[in-house]
């Protein structure tokens, strides 16, 4: 007697198949790259604008201050050396003063040395 064989032997898929199987993943992808550009879109665009608070001439403790009770971030880019300025104290921002902002943005500053 011969051993028996399965009658449901797996079969690649044709042509035909391949090809459905390959327009579900891409529309798949496409709706979800779709869904990502709008969430993005809407997040930058939808986000309030706020005036920059003026940090010049503080020092790091004030700047922190008033940048994080007007809802920024403050970031030290660096340190320079002034006369005009005492140090330990803000001697440049970006953004400037009174620009519109998204609210929650970062002031960078940079401190005299």
């Amino acid at each position: 007697m011969s051993p028996r064989r399965a009658s449901n032997s797996a079969k690649p898929p044709g042509f035909f198949g391949t090809l459905f199987r390959l327009a579900i993943v891409g529309g798949f992808l496409f709706v979800a790259a779709g869904a990502a550009g709008y969430a993005t879109i809407y997040t930058l665009v939808k986000t309030p604008e706020t005036q920059a608070p003026e940090v010049l001439t503080l020092t790091m403790e004030e700047a922190l201050l008033r940048a994080s009770g007007a809802g920024f971030a403050l970031r030290v880019a660096g340190t320079e050396p002034s006369t005009a300025v005492e140090k330990g104290h803000v001697v440049s921002q970006r953004p400037l003063p009174g620009d519109w902002v998204k609210e929650g943005g970062t002031i960078v500053v940079v401190v005299s040395e």
